[in-house]
């Protein structure tokens, strides 16, 4: 009869104990992936100053916050991480927005007065053709223009650039892409400027030449270019 009490109390201490870690395992909550995902996308997208192209990394970095924030919301005892989700999500709006705007007012701003703007796309003829550069290319030839594109700089050599191959893939440029022909444009500058190699945008103004027959690139992966312009605005 004198045991039965002792009894009881051990049963009680492991009633404790087991509510204790019952409590424990309920009150984990996980880290919200999505909201991780925000910050990273966000701090990336300063990128988006470089080149219209890394606009997407802020704007991932606002998606992925704002269903970071809403998943948050929905299942508050499970997930945390709002901080960081709002972190995330007000660091890409303002990279977003930013960058928009300063890429705007670049466009708007950046043509030199006499040249006419073109693109990498307009010298691109269709493949299932079997053309070799386009009518476009033809009709601009001897003409002022003004192409945008990424410096692909010759074997050895990325300072102080006086001749050079412009793509319009920044993948072309920087990570040992393999452009077809006509997805490049050999650059020659005719003015006392010079370009050193990076990963930014360049923009060239000068004078549009076809060359029918080819002529050589300047590279020894890109040995023949159609098309070439004598620059003499370099930015």
């Amino acid at each position: 009869m004198l045991k039965t009490p002792e009894k009881s109390m051990a049963t009680d201490s492991a009633d404790i104990s087991f509510n204790s870690n019952q409590s424990n395992v309920s009150d984990y909550r996980a880290v919200s992936k999505a909201a991780v995902a925000s910050v990273v996308l966000a701090v990336l997208g300063v990128a988006s100053f470089l080149a219209p192209i890394f606009i997407v990394l802020p704007l991932l970095g606002v998606v992925f916050g704002i269903l970071a924030i809403s998943a948050i919301n929905k299942f508050p005892s499970e997930l945390v991480g709002k901080g960081v989700a709002v972190f995330g999500l007000v660091v890409g709006l303002l990279c977003l927005v930013s960058s928009i705007a300063m890429h705007s007012y670049i466009y708007a701003t950046e043509l030199p007065e006499g040249y006419q703007r073109i693109s990498f796309g307009e010298l691109k003829p269709p493949k299932r053709f079997g053309i070799t550069f386009t009518k476009r290319s033809e009709e601009l030839n001897g003409q002022k223009v003004f192409l945008k594109g990424y410096v692909r700089p010759p074997s050895g050599k990325k300072t102080n650039l006086k001749n050079f191959i412009l793509v319009g893939d920044f993948g072309d440029c920087c990570f040992g892409g393999n452009p077809d022909i006509t997805d490049v444009v050999a650059i020659k500058i005719k003015s006392d400027d010079t370009v050193n190699y990076g990963y930014g945008l360049r923009r060239i103004g000068g004078t549009f030449k076809l060359n029918p027959h080819t002529v050589p690139g300047g590279e020894k992966d890109i040995p023949q270019v159609y098309y070439e312009i004598e620059a003499d605005h370099v930015r």
